[in-house]
């Protein structure tokens, strides 16, 4: 699959250009539609996606996004998304 492929050479690139990875796990492509807290009932949701399929479609960039994610447990907070970098893809 194309999109495994893409990457498997992105993780190569990072561990060449020292990209220090502490978690390495198998990519599994996703789109993350929320995110909730512990205990949230979550079935609903997941039960009304479960045979959802989407068209295809083709990217014109990749891009790397840092995550962090609030730990202070202040109501309201939100996770914070830091563009790293972008690279255009292209045929």
């Amino acid at each position: 699959d194309a999109l495994r492929l893409l990457a498997e050479r992105a993780d190569a690139a990072g561990r060449r250009s020292g990209v220090p990875l502490e978690e390495h796990r198998r990519f599994t492509p996703h789109l993350t539609l929320a995110r909730s807290r512990a205990g949230a009932e979550l079935r609903p949701f997941t039960e009304a996606l479960a045979g959802f399929e989407g068209q295809g479609w083709e990217a014109g960039e990749l891009t790397l996004v840092r995550s962090e994610l609030p730990h202070s447990g202040v109501p309201g907070e939100r996770p914070r998304y830091a563009v790293v970098r972008a690279w255009a893809l292209g045929r």
